[in-house]
């Protein structure tokens, strides 16, 4: 007792017991729920292709679908990472900017895809040539945290205003079909 007033300890020592053993089966459960995670999609698991949609005056739209290849699930979040290439292999400019929105996990089965939304100017911006230097032919896409890109064609024209694409993180589904 203390100063007269009885005390009770702040958790019964039962009580203890039991969330300590919910805390080692929470540990233990933890590496086989990880376990049963689908792997990252990477070049190896993804195919790339480019999907124009309509145009506005000076400005063009595409997507770029990535889509899974493989028999597995697996997950992929973020941008995508972009390089046009002419003719001959050769890097031309680009300057990718993402936009802001929201970067969700994305879980996609065999034959699942998810896409990112491409928006640039085909006006030529100030101190610029009215037409590109070299315009592009290929398209290196490197998937969210990958080393590795995927080549697919751009046959979209050329890619003014220093090489500027603007672009949004990668969403389920192919895109829109405008």
């Amino acid at each position: 007792m203390l100063f007269g007033k009885r005390t009770r300890p702040l958790v019964a020592p039962a009580a203890l017991s039991a969330l300590s053993a919910v805390a080692l089966i929470g540990i233990a459960a933890g590496p086989s729920q990880a376990a049963t995670r689908p792997d990252w999609a990477d070049t190896s698991s993804l195919s790339a292709r480019v999907h124009a949609l309509d145009p506005g005056a000076g400005q063009r739209y595409a997507t770029v679908v990535l889509t899974n290849k493989t028999h597995r699930t697996v997950r992929t979040q973020g941008y995508v990472g972009l390089q046009l290439l002419d003719s001959h292999g050769k890097d031309v400019t680009t300057h990718v900017i993402r936009d802001r929105g929201r970067a969700a996990l994305i879980t996609l089965k065999p034959g699942q895809s998810a896409y990112t939304r491409l928006h640039w100017g085909v006006v030529a911006g100030a101190g610029e040539p009215t037409k590109a230097e070299k315009n592009p032919t290929r398209l290196e896409v490197t998937p969210p945290d990958s080393r590795h890109h995927l080549n697919t064609a751009w046959k979209l024209g050329e890619v003014l205003q220093k090489g500027r694409i603007d672009i949004t993180p990668l969403a389920k589904g192919t895109g829109p079909r405008y």
